[in-house]
């Protein structure tokens, strides 16, 4: 908290005459703070622990990036370790939660670089002036992207391999593209880890991206319905719906809906 006041009163009220500080002041300080080319003895010594204690490192690494749920248990080893070192606490819900949004952003940062760097080289999508436009991002273009590639690719990976790894093919292909320009992450979904969310921010703008297994027309249409509930939260009319189909007669398809009062894209891979 004292390093975002310090960004906030240092570097960006500073210059400018207008000195009253806004949510938007707060939001460009959290950008320097997660910035990866920034670092602290604090964030130094979050890695290390991480990396140090490969029980821990899975843990983390399943919560953060794979969207997996656990009860916080103060007499498992691996949580209370979690939470000595700053980096676990208990929800409301009583699940294990990362401490604070700045360490969840760094660990997943830090966990996304590791993995394309050594499980998913070959697996990015190539920055390009394409997907900006003035302050929007084309999110919808870099889904028909995304599915081009894996349409091309998918009949070289095992099918196991797609179910499992699926997901972070997507978020190593989105983050070349993002490329410091803006941040992602994820929500948690505890009550549902079939689905995950992903909050995009570009300028001052968020895009929220769901991505969800196909298991149906019923299952379909109650993801429409989460989607839509979770967009209200942040008074957002536009979504947009990544859905991997594993079925035999899968069809890579891309379709725009008119949901409630919001508009979805979705795209089939």
């Amino acid at each position: 908290m004292s390093k975002l006041c310090k960004f906030i009163d240092e570097q960006i009220v500073r210059p400018r005459e207008n000195k009253d500080w806004s949510v938007g002041d707060v939001d460009g300080a959290f950008r320097m703070i997660a910035d990866e080319s920034y670092t602290t003895t604090l964030f130094d010594s979050l890695s290390k622990n991480l990396e140090n204690n490969r029980e821990l490192h899975d843990a983390v690494l399943n919560m953060v990036i794979n969207g997996k749920s656990m009860t916080f248990n103060i007499s498992d080893p691996v949580i209370s370790l979690g939470h000595l070192c700053g980096i676990l606490s208990k929800g409301d819900d009583g699940r294990c939660r990362i401490h604070n949004r700045i360490y969840e952003q760094r660990i997943y940062a830090c966990m996304m670089s590791k993995l394309a760097r050594t499980r998913y080289g070959e697996i990015s999508g190539m920055p390009g002036p394409e997907f900006f436009h003035d302050d929007i991002l084309d999110v919808r273009l870099i889904l028909l992207r995304f599915q081009a590639f894996m349409k091309e690719h998918a009949s070289r990976k095992d099918e196991k391999f797609l179910e499992r790894e699926g997901r972070l093919l997507f978020l190593s292909f989105l983050r070349p593209i993002i490329n410091g320009r803006g941040f992602e992450f994820k929500e948690p979904n505890v009550a549902d880890e079939r689905r995950m969310d992903l909050v995009i921010t570009y300028k001052n703008r968020r895009y929220v991206v769901e991505l969800k297994r196909w298991y149906g027309p019923k299952a379909h249409e109650k993801g429409l319905k989460q989607l839509s509930d979770y967009l209200d939260t942040y008074s957002l009319k536009q979504g947009y719906l990544l859905i991997y189909d594993f079925s035999r007669k899968k069809e890579y398809k891309q379709e725009d809906i008119a949901f409630l009062d919001k508009r979805i894209f979705a795209v089939w891979v």
